[in-house]
């Protein structure tokens, strides 16, 4: 990967949709695994927000590239030692779980009602896997900015970290949203316990930082890190969560501010390390 990169809003966009995708589709395959009856709208909403987001990250990586050619050439070759080019690939089979998991949430819904059960055992064991790849399309942008020589990203190791509790958080959000005026059981408290790792590992990669976190802390992304990323994507809604009880309508804008949250996030940190 080359030592100074400069990445345009595609690839800002590229980082957020593909962490929703992710963390849609690995709550959604949670609660397939180990939920209960209750918990079956968070595994069907979660996959049909995964599919079409993992569709959109594909066509913003050739925007940024500018030539759809060259979006090809990723798939020439498996290159171990390229991250780029295990990521293309992880992507592409990311979109290809996400898929047949949809394909069978709706062979569900149209099934007889002795032939729902085996349709939800395939369900979670294709879940399995997808959920590992989704673990690794939320965290490998991360490890991708590590390969860099660049400050704030160069050897940070609580990138990818931080990018999977995101992705968590956000994914929650995603599905909160697209239920609408329904309340989904449960998602609440997924919604706390990965807004509180978020908090704990965005404080984890600050002190990584040492003297460069001064740029968030104090410097000029200052207010947008402390306004959007701070109070709007963690402070508010963990507290919102945890002791607020105003209803559906608290909840969407809770979902809302983890949203705006999660791409400043992944915004200001793109934009630190080519400052």
């Amino acid at each position: 990967m080359g030592k100074n990169p400069a990445w345009s809003w595609y690839i800002v966009w590229y980082f957020f949709v593909g962490g929703v995708a992710a963390g849609a589709y690995f709550l959604a395959a949670l609660a397939d695994l180990f939920g209960r009856e209750r918990a079956q709208p968070v595994a069907r909403i979660g996959y049909a927000i995964a599919l079409p987001l993992a569709l959109v990250c594909p066509i913003l990586l050739t925007l940024d590239l500018g030539m759809p050619v060259r979006a090809f050439y990723m798939f020439r070759l498996f290159k171990t030692g390229s991250p780029m080019s295990v990521g293309s690939w992880a992507l592409l089979g990311f979109g290809l779980f996400s898929l047949v998991s949809l394909i069978l949430v709706l062979a569900e819904t149209r099934a007889a009602p002795d032939r729902a059960p085996g349709i939800r055992r395939l369900r979670r064991a294709v879940g399995v896997p997808g959920m590992l790849l989704g673990f690794f399309i939320a965290s490998y942008t991360g490890v991708l900015l590590g390969t860099t020589n660049r400050p704030v990203w160069g050897g940070n190791a609580w990138i990818g970290p931080l990018f999977i509790a995101s992705a968590a958080s956000t994914g929650a959000a995603a599905i909160a949203l697209w239920a609408g005026r329904a309340r989904i059981a449960g998602l609440r408290r997924l919604d706390v316990i990965a807004i509180g790792f978020e908090a704990l590992l965005l404080v984890l990669f600050l002190q990584s930082l040492g003297a460069a976190a001064a740029v968030f802390l104090t410097g000029s992304f200052a207010p947008l890190f402390w306004g959007a990323v701070v109070v709007a994507g963690v402070a508010l809604p963990f507290l919102l969560q945890l002791f607020a009880r105003g209803g559906r309508g608290q909840e969407l804008v809770t979902a809302a501010l983890l949203l705006v949250g999660g791409f400043a996030l992944r915004y200001l940190i793109l934009l630190s390390g080519q400052a």
